[in-house]
């Protein structure tokens, strides 16, 4: 599938999609655990240690101070709705509204969360290619648990992809319009269910942040399956074992790769300065393979007690979807394969998406 002679990646950022980022990100937390990449102009963190010193610093933010929103958005309706995305935003907005999100997540229960996404499942395999599969059983399974009507499941599904797609880095012109209108739609979506402008921003985010990150788990849950066939024989004889093998994929595989943050003064971290308005890279899958955090990291084990991983973050923007994104992946695995499915429909492995952040696996069709 690929060249085992490939030279090791440039930087941080082409890791992401490199065949075997692990021995170079290895040798970034032995020799430059905190350092300046001048090629990307990033802090670079890649030790556990400085990692979790950056996503729990208050001075070090989601956004570059003087731009809450990013320039492309701005007067626009994704912009306004991206202003008011709990995730997207720090200070007292934030403290006000995550505990309403948290709450709101954290209400479903796992028999509620595996019901939506092996309905979700059963609906898009039979349709759809394994590559828009990955993206659509997120964003459907979230919406299922929202009480989308079945009928509208696939328009608020493509809504939500067209604003993710159109609030990116880099989104031309079309795409931020397209992106501005799916937005009005899910604002109108989210509203006639009687929330206010906060909620119903929120609730889209509950959508759009599981795209990616949700994607990345299943397709390497799919690939870690066909390595580990034992393992994957135990993890299907039981819900809690197939939970133990899909979270050991999320520490192990690290579907987000990095995150970023942004000094709003200037700092110190891990003895380094740092200026106000520069950015840090935060390597989160680096982070989940070093020696401090597990012992042997690189060893794939669902049983591991701690079941410590950086993939959903730290402190006050820590990621409240863990328990939805390993269920969602985990009861789709279990219905695929409970029907024999599951090794068949995905071909095999060609590569990745061309992401700076989330490593997604693309299959042959």
């Amino acid at each position: 599938m690929f060249d085992a002679a490939i030279q090791p990646p440039g930087d941080p950022i082409a890791a992401v999609t490199h065949p075997d980022p692990w021995p170079y990100y290895r040798q970034l937390r032995e020799s430059r655990p905190s350092y300046f990449d001048a090629g990307l102009q990033l802090w670079v963190a890649s030790s556990q240690s400085v990692i979790v010193e950056a996503l729990h610093h208050p001075a070090l933010t989601v956004r570059p101070p003087g731009e809450p929103v990013p320039a492309a958005l701005q007067g626009t309706a994704a912009g306004e709705v991206f202003a008011l995305l709990v995730r997207m935003t720090d200070g007292a907005f934030h403290a006000a509204h995550k505990p309403a999100v948290k709450q709101k997540v954290r209400r479903w229960s796992l028999a509620e969360l595996a019901a939506a996404s092996t309905a979700a499942t059963a609906d898009l395999w039979p349709r759809l290619g394994a590559n828009n599969f990955l993206s659509r059983l997120p964003g459907q399974t979230m919406a299922r648990l929202l009480s989308v009507p079945d009928l509208e499941l696939d328009a608020t599904c493509s809504q939500v992809q067209t604003f993710v797609q159109g609030i990116a880095a880099g989104a031309s012109g079309t795409a931020v319009a397209l992106a501005s209108d799916a937005a009005e739609a899910l604002m109108n979506q989210g509203k006639a269910e009687g929330l206010d402008a906060v909620q119903a921003a929120n609730r889209i985010a509950l959508m759009q942040q599981a795209l990616d990150a949700t994607a990345g788990l299943l397709g390497h849950s799919v690939l870690m399956l066909a390595r580990y066939p034992e393992l994957a024989e135990a993890a299907g004889d039981a819900p809690q074992a197939m939970r133990e093998f899909v979270a050991e994929v999320e520490r192990h595989q690290a579907p987000i790769q990095n995150t970023r943050r942004y000094a709003a003064q200037s700092l110190s971290l891990a003895g380094q300065p740092i200026e106000a308005g520069q950015g840090v890279l935060l390597v989160l899958a680096s982070g989940n393979r070093d020696e401090a955090l597990h012992a042997h990291p690189d060893h794939f084990d669902p049983q591991r007690s701690d079941g410590r991983s950086l993939g959903f973050g730290a402190g006050a923007h820590a990621c409240p979807g863990a328990a939805i994104a390993i269920e969602t992946v985990a009861a789709c695995a279990r219905w695929l394969g409970a029907g024999a499915q599951f090794g068949s429909y995905f071909g095999m492995q060609s590569g990745f998406r061309p992401l700076g952040n989330a490593r997604i696996p693309v299959f042959e069709e």
